[in-house]
């Protein structure tokens, strides 16, 4: 189950503060609708760059570069994470964390998707429903199917950024429990054990550490 727990930490997943640039970009304005076309187009992605992810397994950064992390407010997820410890960060503390917590989710990402297998697994989206003018944050109910398995639900929060006009998750629900929540609990120990500073290198040696695929032993 922990292994299956750390898989859908990047279901997102179908937690970026970079330019929006791809011209090929999802540029929906329903969020249940881009959910759906992310998690297809990612999906078909690994599908196709399978060979390539077999010879090389940390080939699934780029993917998830490219696919995933136009979707992911990182910037956003990450404030939440530091939480009350923001205000006792310098501005070029901040940059810094921000920079190093994308990149360590983008490993964090490609490790739970060395589990992802395109011909077991598929999702079921919730019905697309109409927004509100001033909706800014919504969330969309997904399930993860496997057969053999009972379904597994997905709830993805989602923000509108209002500076690039897209729609992008930051938090994703498993079966009730917070990812981002999660996450902020464990960085916010290593802060008051090694300060800012040493939480930073943390995360950034383990957002360099090659990829690995999840086995039996793992947690």
């Amino acid at each position: 189950m922990k292994t299956w727990y750390a898989f859908l930490m990047t279901a997102l997943l179908v937690v970026s503060g970079t330019a929006v640039a791809n011209s090929d970009v999802v540029r929906t304005g329903n969020p249940y609708e881009l959910l759906e076309q992310v998690a297809n187009k990612t999906a078909k992605r690994i599908e196709n760059d399978r060979p390539k992810i077999n010879e090389d397994i940390d080939y699934l950064r780029v993917i998830i570069r490219e696919e995933l992390m136009p979707y992911v407010d990182s910037t956003y997820a990450a404030k939440r994470v530091l939480g009350r410890n923001l205000k006792d960060t310098s501005e070029a503390q901040r940059q810094e964390f921000y920079a190093v917590f994308r990149e360590y989710l983008i490993a964090t990402y490609g490790r739970a998707f060395t589990q992802y297998d395109e011909k077991k697994h598929e999702f079921e989206f919730e019905r697309a429903r109409e927004l509100a003018p001033d909706d800014r944050m919504v969330e969309v109910k997904t399930r993860l199917m496997e057969s053999g398995r009972p379904p597994i639900r997905l709830d993805f929060k989602m923000r509108y950024d209002e500076d690039q006009k897209i729609w992008k998750a930051y938090d994703l629900v498993v079966e009730g429990v917070s990812l981002l929540n999660s996450k902020a609990a464990e960085i916010s120990s290593v802060i008051r054990s090694s300060g800012i500073n040493g939480t930073i290198e943390l995360l950034r040696e383990k957002g360099q550490e090659p990829i690995q695929p999840y086995n039996n032993g793992n947690s």
